[in-house]
């Protein structure tokens, strides 16, 4: 199981229009790394994307534009703090905390099986 799939189904109202871009990256970014995966270090990791692609320290209320996110309209390429701080980043962790749950359960499962 991949990071990647704590991205899936993406939320249905965003703040600004570079969020679904932003939130489409990240998931191609992880889509190579394995369950489990520390929580902690998901929130440090998006920072870290975010203050790299648009030089901005991620907050509440902060926004940020990020040209490769740029696809037309007024709020284009723009990524929402508050959004990512409120929604994106705790709906992420609350996935991730499922989906870390269902691989270690698995791992689980494989410790006990009995090879022929």
């Amino acid at each position: 199981m991949k990071l990647s799939s704590i991205f899936e189904p993406e939320p249905e109202r965003w703040g600004y229009r570079g969020d679904p871009w932003f939130w489409r990256h990240l998931k191609r970014g992880f889509a190579g790394t394995d369950l489990p995966f520390e929580p902690q270090r998901l929130e440090r990791l998006i920072r870290k994307e975010h203050k790299r692609l648009s030089g901005e320290t991620l907050r509440e209320g902060g926004t940020a534009i990020v040209p490769q996110f740029q696809h037309g309209g007024m709020s284009s390429g723009g990524i929402s703090g508050t959004f990512w701080v409120k929604t994106g980043i705790p709906l992420l962790m609350q996935r991730l905390e499922m989906a870390n749950a269902k691989a270690k359960q698995s791992e689980g499962d494989k410790e006990g099986e009995i090879e022929a």
